[in-house]
């Protein structure tokens, strides 16, 4: 499980382009403060980029996701996709993470049980922060 010093420490490491990708789902929820760990480091990019990231990284299939879109791992910790890449967004240490009304359409498009549980913690942490966050 990954906090938010590790997630900023691969994704400097890997030196990705933080023009081309945002940060998404429960990665983005660490970044803001809203979760403590994630799993993984998910990451939309763009079309270009995500064809340049494919050529020059170790990239092995994840799956086929609900758009019939492949899903891929970067050395098995940053996983990446062309959808929900919107360029709205917060910045954080020089990273572009997604928005918190973004990350509740997302997980509500997804509707498992892990993302029903995201969304609550979600509106929680806004009741919290007088929805600054």
């Amino acid at each position: 499980m990954l906090d938010k010093k590790e997630i900023i420490n691969i994704l400097k490491k890997y030196n990705l382009d933080s023009n081309n990708y945002i940060v998404i789902s429960s990665a983005a929820m660490v970044l803001l403060g809203i979760k403590n760990k994630a799993k993984d480091i998910d990451i939309s990019v763009t079309k270009d980029y995500y064809n340049y990231l494919l050529k020059n990284y170790n990239c092995t299939l994840e799956r086929v996701n609900e758009y019939n879109h492949k899903v891929y791992f970067i050395d098995e910790v940053i996983n990446f996709g062309i959808d929900y890449f919107e360029n709205n967004y917060i910045e954080i240490d020089g990273i572009h993470v997604q928005k918190p009304e973004d990350i509740i359409k997302l997980k509500k498009s997804l509707n498992r049980e892990k993302d029903r549980k995201d969304i609550e913690l979600i509106n929680k942490a806004k009741q919290v922060n007088k929805g600054n966050i």
